[in-house]
């Protein structure tokens, strides 16, 4: 399991972005993955999520698999600005 932490940009706020998010919950789940945490920054306009995979490859490709693409622009993401952060091999919820 690698996981990572992302940062992607939002231009529809926090509320509609965790809606799209979680419908996507199931897709992620087939290949093995799974968010683990989400937050945004205060103006809403970007996301950090701490998100695992199986292989790390599976962020990219499945983010931007044509279906889930369409998804998550209709979502408020900006698809291109999808940057990893770092991987993240420890980590607690406090």
């Amino acid at each position: 399991m690698v996981r990572m932490l992302v940062t992607i940009n939002i231009s529809k706020g926090w509320n509609t972005w965790v809606e799209m998010a979680k419908s996507l919950e199931p897709e992620m789940n087939k290949i093995g993955g799974k968010m683990i945490w989400a937050g945004a920054n205060a103006d809403e306009t970007s996301v950090y999520v701490v998100a695992e995979m199986q292989d790390p490859s599976q962020i990219k490709t499945f983010g931007e698999r044509s279906d889930i693409k369409a998804i998550r622009e209709a979502g408020g993401a900006d698809v291109a600005s999808t940057t990893v952060i770092s991987p993240i091999s420890e980590y607690s919820l406090f």
